[in-house]
């Protein structure tokens, strides 16, 4: 990852291909994806293995993902000798872990037990769905009160809130369980980024200029989602 430190190492081989002594530590020189010379003259470090050096290398943050070149120069007796091998860099950039997504997503939970849903279902009372999806938790019973049982269904999806039986229940069924709001949780975040003075709806790098969504106006737009995009007008009216 950015970031990252990476051994670079290289074993020096003689001209028949067999491990040699190494005239001194060998320098080695890295490239950019963009074949920019990264690293000039490296010294390497000597390695317990015959003709191996090897050298730890620090990227930074701010440089590309990608594949790099890794060049190693040596002399084994009084033959020039050189190697390379390429690594990949990658990029990885979160704002929130998977902790504190969850979190959010745990204060945009929704339960549905005090008054069960009743589900709508196929003609052939085969196929069973709920309004909500993003189920964390879903049990099905055949009543709406705590008198029901419990039913095990053969296939469910909680993403999507849908239940199938192989075989028709020829009844009305009804959901009791935990799902997420991602809407309100979406909003929620895009609140926390709106609150932080360093993220600017726009930006100016050079020639080019970018106008991005105001965060505070996505929030607005998730949270009207949150509620089934629902609007509210407002009206003055002015006597």
């Amino acid at each position: 990852m950015v970031g990252d430190a990476v051994r670079l190492a290289y074993q020096f081989r003689d001209m028949a291909s067999v491990a040699a002594t190494l005239a001194g530590t060998g320098v080695l020189k890295v490239y950019s994806p963009q074949e920019v010379l990264m690293l000039s003259n490296g010294a390497m470090t000597v390695s317990s293995a015959k003709g191996k050096r090897y050298y730890d290398w620090q990227s930074s943050n701010a440089m590309s993902q990608g594949i790099w070149r890794a060049e190693f120069y040596g002399t084994v007796g009084s033959v020039r000798r050189y190697g390379y091998q390429q690594f990949e860099i990658r990029k990885s950039q979160y704002l929130w872990t998977a902790d504190e997504l969850q979190i959010a997503l745990d204060r945009n939970r929704i339960f549905t037990g005090e008054v069960r849903e009743r589900l709508s279902h196929s003609p052939d009372y085969k196929r069973y769905w709920s309004d909500a999806g993003n189920y964390e938790w879903a049990t099905l019973y055949n009543t709406d009160d705590s008198t029901g049982t419990s039913l095990t269904p053969t296939t469910e999806n909680l993403v999507a809130g849908e239940w199938t039986f192989d075989t028709a229940q020829e009844k009305e069924l009804y959901v009791e369980g935990h799902f997420f709001n991602i809407y309100g949780a979406a909003a929620e975040l895009l609140e926390e980024l709106a609150a932080d003075p360093n993220r600017a709806a726009s930006w100016t790098r050079g020639a080019v200029s970018q106008q991005g969504t105001d965060l505070l106006t996505l929030a607005t737009y998730y949270r009207r989602m949150a509620h089934g995009g629902r609007t509210v007008q407002q009206v003055r009216i002015y006597r």
